[in-house]
């Protein structure tokens, strides 16, 4: 219990009250008119996404985090885009948007202390240069917002 309570703790939280708001809003675009019990799994899940990697780290006592690297957001990009294009599941489509936000605000924090994002590059063979680091991150966050757009409609 212990180790919950500072697991919750330790999330930063702007990014509990960030991803807390996207979920309300998306909540209120897709089920205003029309409210379902699917709302409520939706927010179910996002709010496990959002400390869901954080608690996997934790559990798995992974140091440095295999979560927090291009390698992995690639393929996560991808799982979440499949998962928000193929599941009927609410709960799994909260949990990889609200997971899918977490990274990105992770690799932002990231940007506005270091100004790059090395540590996520680790695994790749050379280093990364600024600009294309930066390129990268503006196209994870709009494949985000496709997944959201898609999600809405």
């Amino acid at each position: 219990m212990d180790k919950v309570k500072e697991l919750i703790r330790s999330k930063p939280r702007i990014f509990v009250y960030i991803t807390g708001v996207y979920l309300l809003v998306m909540v209120l675009i897709k089920w205003l008119t029309n409210p379902s019990l699917d709302a409520l799994w939706f927010f179910v899940g996002g709010a496990i996404g959002i400390y869901f990697l954080d608690a996997a780290e934790i559990f798995f006592g992974l140091q440095p985090s295999p979560f927090r690297s291009i390698v992995f957001g690639t393929l996560f990009a991808v799982v979440a885009f499949f998962v928000v294009t193929s599941s009927a599941s609410m709960v799994g489509i909260g949990l990889v948007l609200s997971l899918y936000l977490q990274m990105l605000l992770w690799q932002v924090g990231e940007w506005r202390v270091n100004k790059n994002l090395d540590s996520w590059y680790r695994m790749v063979a050379g280093p990364v240069s600024i600009s294309t680091q930066r390129s990268i991150l503006i196209i994870a966050f709009i494949i985000f917002l496709v997944e959201t757009i898609i999600f809405v409609r």
